[in-house]
């Protein structure tokens, strides 16, 4: 992506996710295709973090239901 959105934009991102295999042909093993939704509340260099929830008034470390996810597995990011 050109430009992120803002913190605080909700947005949908398609991503790759790792994936585990045991006694499976070898051409089955590959990366699966992802997608999250949430509210941007965390850019790194590396990574970004999706909130799905959040407790209110909890200060600058609110608890929460997170998603993280390296920026080299995204694939699309679009604001909703």
């Amino acid at each position: 992506m050109k430009r992120w959105p803002k913190i605080g934009t909700r947005i949908h991102v398609a991503w790759m996710d790792c994936a585990g295999y045991v006694n499976v042909p070898l051409s089955l093993a590959k990366p699966l295709s992802c997608w999250s939704e949430g509210i941007l509340v965390q850019r790194e260099k590396d990574y970004i973090v999706l909130a799905s929830s959040q407790y209110l008034n909890e200060g600058n470390d609110p608890t929460g239901d997170y998603t993280a996810i390296p920026s080299v597995w995204i694939k699309n990011v679009k604001r909703l």
